[in-house]
């Protein structure tokens, strides 16, 4: 121990090249010395050892061994985080395993900067989330298109806008039957996305969706929330104001569990429908919910399956009993 606090060696020079159990000359400073002094040792040492410096192969193969230690030792003295891991070792040489785990966790981490890898998760979640809002979009238009009832108003707008007049010869060049179909089409599904408003996960497309966007504008949305919670606590809370519209919408999709996205995805008749009915109300709400839980139990008894599994559970005296030899293990 006496030896180790005389001379400033490295831990991790121990263990990653077995050095003896005293390196006392290593880089032949003490404990107390500076960097600028471990650095005029460092070089004087490198100067000494270099292998281009030595006659023998053997010689040179020993420098080559000395030159790892010494470039270990003097990165692990100048690292002021090393530097502390390796001052903790010296004053608690009781703990080797504790000081090999330091060793090899310093070792063994990885190199990438922690900011860079958030920033790549961000924008491939963020891509990935963006490509999926174009395929829900575009699966939408796909049903709407084939759709007898958005097809037709389609229809009934290209015709009076004219747009269904194509030519089978423009330019010099004939179409075929396939190529005006596919161009009617064409026309339909423009005409339905331009008058079709999607809403929820089908909507169109936006950036301001994805993950990244959303982090960017982050401040500005805690900004947006602060602001409509205190309006809200002084509207509502302490003038006892009547709600308005907006806020009825609001507490009856919170009390039918639905975001904004997927209340504004309901039709434009049931989300009146739920408006209507008055949601917000408590009582009302507990009356709604009872009659849907009535529903379902109606359906449920009307359900075939269900009967047959009654009839089942009636005739065996309760329902089936699994045992271990039943499971797929």
């Amino acid at each position: 121990a006496e030896h180790y606090h005389r001379y400033f060696t490295s831990y991790a020079v121990i263990l990653q090249f077995a050095f003896p159990s005293c390196p006392s000359s290593v880089l032949q400073v003490t404990r107390d010395d500076d960097r600028n002094t471990i650095r005029r040792s460092y070089r004087r040492l490198a100067l000494q050892t270099h292998p281009d410096k030595q006659t023998t192969d053997a010689a040179k193969v020993e420098a080559e061994e000395r030159m790892k230690l010494l470039n270990v030792a003097y990165e692990i003295l100048t690292d002021p985080d090393q530097r502390r891991e390796y001052d903790y070792m010296l004053d608690n040489p009781d703990q080797m395993y504790y000081n090999y785990y330091q060793y090899y966790r310093r070792r063994y981490a990885p190199k990438v900067d922690v900011r860079l890898v958030i920033a790549a998760i961000l924008i491939l979640v963020s891509s990935i989330q963006y490509i999926g809002q174009w395929t829900s979009y575009r699966e939408a238009l796909s049903y709407l298109s084939r759709d007898s009832k958005h097809r037709s108003k389609a229809r009934e707008i290209a015709q009076a806008e004219g747009l269904l007049n194509i030519r089978k010869k423009e330019n010099g060049k004939r179409y075929t039957r396939e190529e005006l179909k596919e161009r009617e089409e064409e026309v339909l599904r423009t005409i339905i996305m331009n008058t079709v408003d999607l809403r929820g996960d089908c909507q169109k497309p936006s950036l301001r969706r994805v993950p990244i966007v959303r982090l960017f504008f982050l401040p500005y949305s805690i900004f947006q929330w602060c602001q409509w919670s205190v309006r809200w606590y002084i509207d509502y809370w302490i003038l006892r104001k009547p709600y308005d519209d907006d806020a009825k919408a609001y507490l009856t999709r919170r009390r039918l569990g639905l975001n904004a996205d997927q209340w504004d995805g309901l039709e434009e008749t049931r989300r009146q429908s739920y408006l209507r009915m008055a949601l917000w109300i408590p009582a009302n709400f507990k009356a709604y919910s009872e009659n849907k839980s009535e529903e379902m139990r109606i359906l449920a008894a009307e359900n075939s399956q269900q009967k047959r599994y009654r009839r089942y559970v009636k005739r065996a005296g309760g329902p089936p009993q699994m045992g271990m030899e039943d499971m797929d293990l």
